[in-house]
């Protein structure tokens, strides 16, 4: 199974809303799988249907990038209670090495389906709050950038002389749109066309 391209800012289908789970057939378990894979083989932390093409209010999320880490699997997931704020730079597979500071619910219940047709309610606070309500928000064509204060917009630059390897350069949403039209121009010419 080959792991789905992750699609960059400015593909209209992140800015389409996805549609509700009906069945869960063949097609979805083969989405959440791939969705996983996708998710794994770039190190996020989440990923939602949209980001892989699909239109089905679909996502998968982990606390963290450990092996052993619990992956969620959630069909048609809504917010059914947050509580109190956390500020934090958030980044996103759509939109790579850019970040931005989010204000986010510091906790949130999220009611949800599995794959295997339970229902189930998740009660998650700090980053797993945040990455579902990143998640979730993709489901309704909004995304990081939408809540980011444009002051806060950065790339996240390798750099070897640096403690931790990476430095931050201020940008802007238009430089920012303007690169990843570049990068999907790229990827176009190099035969990885987005379908």
């Amino acid at each position: 199974m080959a792991t789905p391209l992750i699609r960059i800012y400015g593909d209209p289908v992140l800015r389409t809303k996805a549609k509700q789970v009906r069945e869960l057939d063949e097609e979805v378990q083969a989405l959440v799988e791939q969705m996983v894979a996708a998710m794994c083989d770039n190190q996020g932390v989440g990923l939602a249907a949209p980001q892989v093409g699909s239109l089905l209010q679909v996502i998968v999320a982990r606390p963290d990038t450990e092996e052993d880490t619990e992956i969620f699997q959630l069909i048609n997931p809504r917010i059914i209670a947050a509580d109190g704020s956390q500020e934090g730079i958030e980044g996103c597979l759509s939109l790579p090495s850019l970040r931005g500071e989010v204000k986010r619910s510091a906790q949130v219940a999220v009611e949800a389906m599995t794959p295997e047709g339970k229902n189930i309610t998740i009660e998650a606070t700090g980053l797993l709050a945040r990455v579902f309500e990143h998640e979730i928000d993709h489901l309704n064509s909004v995304l990081f950038v939408d809540r980011t204060a444009a002051d806060t917009l950065c790339w996240l630059i390798p750099d070897p002389e640096t403690e931790d390897g990476y430095r931050l350069e201020e940008t802007t949403i238009e430089e920012a749109e303007q690169c990843f039209a570049r990068l999907r121009d790229k990827r176009q010419a190099k035969g990885g066309a987005q379908q």
